[in-house]
């Protein structure tokens, strides 16, 4: 049997008492942080855009658009809070794997209980968890390094997951959800690479696509029967056959793989945190000027190397040239003390002319000894003119599990990324919404949820 086969036991049998409270807890965790990161991210280049397309469209208003007075079809909502979820790259990321889970998995699972009506936040977080669990999964089993973009070919399977859990589609219909999602899965690293606001939607469009699949298997509509292991399946077709099926179905049903996600305390790319993080201790425990550093020596692996690792440009978009280089992160960290949202707004990147000099001081050197993909080793060598040399590496950047933001971090993190959106919330609309995702499990309705993500 296929392999998509034991998840389709595996999602059909699972329900929210099987759950363990500390998965439930760690779930709702990710759910505010999502959230939170949709809020920041509503007005980013590219977000307005493709929200004025939907508007053009119309269609039946069934599920919330975050923080906005226009409701729409279930497919078209999710796309949008996935796309506004992703825009400033700062939700959660699988650190084994450079991928994003919720970001796909909770806005299909939002839309489409919104759509269907009468689900609880009890079904909410058991279809994200499984959504989760799945994507996960997936990504975890991939040998090779980045090609596909992870998030967007493995979100397919997370996203299809939840909203279909979420209907409560039975073994065969799931299947084929899986199979017609299958038949639509794309998503690749080359907008990432040339700067292109493409690469913040394409979760938003794999999204889109499972709300559909899932609409379609639930009418009767067939799919592929041997989606990930077929002659043409997905690690054949996608991942050149490289993959562990061990690591796929370990302890399946027993250890649910959204506990390994982490959240992000910086809102770039989460293949440079581990630099940010080795950079920001540096400069808190040794005494330095920018001025006076001859050269900064940054050691990770090769995926560090390749996609972050290249000399800091300013092309097209100024906002994801500087999420996605680590060389501009290095040094706005060791500048500023920290690196937050601000940073990366194209005014203040185009404006930061000292910053965008002294990128050249940073070098990325690749470690051949550690695993290709590999994002949470890494290490630094500050030298000075002087001659004085600062050294520190890193084995788990912070926000991952093994470091871990606590609940109290999230919930700062949620509050600033409303007060960095320019509507000028009330503290009363804030701590409602919160309130609601902090006891999740109690909400009865998740429409509910969604008059109070609506119109601000």
């Amino acid at each position: 049997m296929d392999s998509i086969g034991l998840f389709v036991k595996h999602v059909n049998e699972i329900d929210y008492n099987d759950l363990p409270p500390a998965v439930i807890e760690n779930t709702k965790k990710l759910i505010i942080d999502s959230i939170g990161t949709g809020v920041a991210g509503q007005f980013a280049p590219g977000c307005i855009e493709a929200l004025e397309v939907v508007k053009a469209w119309q269609g039946s208003p069934e599920a919330t658009v975050l923080l906005s007075d226009f409701r729409c079809p279930a497919p078209w909502a999710g796309m949008l809070n996935s796309i506004f979820m992703h825009a400033l790259d700062f939700d959660d990321t699988l650190d084994e794997s450079a991928h994003h889970g919720n970001v796909s998995v909770l806005p299909a699972a939002m839309a489409v209980a919104e759509a269907k009506g009468g689900v609880s936040g009890k079904d909410l977080i058991c279809a994200v968890t499984l959504g989760l669990d799945v994507s996960c999964r997936v990504a975890l089993s991939i040998k090779t390094p980045l090609s596909w973009t992870r998030a967007s070919t493995c979100g397919y399977f997370g996203a299809t997951t939840s909203a279909a859990k979420i209907l409560g589609l039975n073994e065969e219909k799931l299947w084929n959800a899986y199979g017609i999602a299958y038949a639509q899965t794309a998503g690749n690293i080359q907008a990432l690479v040339d700067g292109a606001m493409a690469k913040r939607m394409q979760l938003g469009f794999a999204v889109k696509d499972s709300i559909l699949s899932v609409a379609l298997a639930e009418k009767g509509v067939t799919g592929a029967k041997n989606v990930l292991e077929g002659d043409y399946g997905y690690f054949k077709l996608y991942e050149r056959d490289e993959y562990d099926k061990g690591v796929l179905l370990k302890d399946l049903g027993k250890d649910f793989y959204g506990n390994r996600l982490s959240t992000k305390p910086y809102p770039c790319c989460r293949i440079s945190h581990a630099a940010i993080d080795l950079a920001l201790e540096l400069r808190k425990e040794h005494e330095f000027d920018l001025e006076d550093i001859e050269k900064i020596i940054v050691t990770g692996s090769q995926m560090v190397h390749d996609v972050v690792g290249k000399p800091f440009e300013i092309r097209k978009n100024p906002q994801v040239d500087a999420q996605f280089n680590l060389p501009y992160t290095v040094i706005t960290a060791l500048s500023k003390g920290s690196v937050r949202l601000s940073d990366f707004e194209q005014e203040n990147v185009l404006n930061e002319k000292r910053i965008a000099d002294l990128t050249s001081l940073v070098g990325v050197k690749k470690d051949t000894t550690i695993e290709a993909k590999d994002l949470m080793q890494c290490s630094m060598e500050i030298v000075t003119k002087t001659g004085r040399v600062f050294s520190t590496r890193t084995s788990a950047p912070k926000g991952n599990p093994l470091n871990p933001m606590s609940i109290e971090d999230c919930n700062q993190k949620f509050r600033e990324c409303f007060e960095y959106n320019p509507h000028n919330f009330e503290e009363k609309k804030v701590s409602t919404i919160l309130d609601i995702l902090l006891h999740l499990e109690d909400l009865n309705d998740v429409r509910t949820l969604g008059e109070a993500l609506g119109s601000p």
